[in-house]
């Protein structure tokens, strides 16, 4: 690496360790105070080139340099099939609640925030540490619940909007217009009006947890961030969701089969437990590949 990248990748790691984080921070690059180049930010071209398949493949081979990743993961797996069982009922009720909660955050949030820590060290040739991914990953928990808080008011609030036409429409016409038009047709109407605005918002914020991470955006920014990468991203997104929902449907629609006999009876819940606990890590893979994702369209 040149002098000139020496300098530049070290004054944003200054900023870090004042607060005493010393992982990468890879943001847009309208937002790198300097040089945003890939050479500046030791990312190689061969990162901005992968397919989503070659970032699954690459993800691989990270868990295998980064074993801590499958203790956590496994750690959160087996949380998950305790709460499936009667083995916390002695606790309190209010106590399971929490720690369901706890639990549920914990899997879905946490360890993609490290997880995508280390694949940020890792794609820009850093030394990132077990302590380093947590402490990042702890330090976000504020943003990334104003991630969600956010998320959540997105989704109420723009439904309502969508449908306020539909309202002021049902409340002008005279007479019930379920009679009108007949239920199937008022129901689907009904479930178009709050499901795709769902789904388009649950599209459009998908990489803000990287972006709130990764970035150390806040999280209107996160939000706008990952907006604009589902933007360019949007033909290879798709292909994302159709890998990743025939994933879990070949994973967890076994168990959900009737039971083929009462020799093979005894097969469901075993069945069910492995197909949950390997469709709860294939999506931190997943998560490994949407940080590189980030990475590859933030730094293009």
């Amino acid at each position: 690496m040149d002098y000139t990248s020496s300098m530049t990748r070290s004054t944003s790691t200054v900023d870090d360790a004042t607060t005493g984080d010393v992982a990468p921070t890879i943001k847009a690059r309208d937002d790198v105070d300097g040089c945003g180049c890939l050479e500046c930010r030791n990312i190689e071209t061969v990162t901005t080139r992968r397919t989503v398949l070659d970032a699954l493949v690459w993800s691989l081979r990270l868990f295998r340099s980064h074993p801590s990743i499958v203790a956590f993961a496994g750690m959160g797996i087996l949380a998950n099939r305790l709460l499936e069982t009667n083995s916390i009922n002695t606790l309190p009720t209010p106590a399971i609640g929490v720690f369901d909660a706890i639990t549920a955050f914990t899997f879905l949030f946490l360890i993609r925030a490290y997880v995508g820590t280390i694949v940020a060290g890792a794609l820009t040739g850093d030394t990132v540490t077990i302590r380093d991914g947590l402490h990042r990953s702890i330090t976000r928990i504020p943003a990334l619940i104003g991630v969600i808080v956010l998320f959540i008011l997105s989704v109420m609030t723009i439904p309502f909007l969508v449908s306020l036409p539909l309202l002021v429409l049902i409340a002008v016409v005279p007479g019930n217009p379920v009679e009108i038009v007949g239920f199937p047709v008022a129901g689907a109407v009904g479930v178009i009006v709050v499901t795709v605005p769902f789904l388009l918002l649950l599209f459009k914020f998908w990489f803000a947890p990287e972006a709130c991470v990764v970035g150390r955006y806040a999280p209107v920014e996160a939000l706008r961030i990952s907006w604009r990468i589902t933007t360019n991203y949007r033909g290879k997104f798709v292909l994302i969701l159709v890998i990743a929902i025939g994933t879990a449907i070949s994973f967890y629609l076994p168990t959900y089969l009737p039971d083929m006999g009462t020799k093979l009876a005894w097969l469901h819940p075993v069945l069910r437990v492995i197909s949950a606990s390997f469709g709860e890590f294939l999506s931190i893979v997943w998560a490994s590949a949407y940080a590189h994702i980030y990475v590859q369209e933030v730094v293009s």
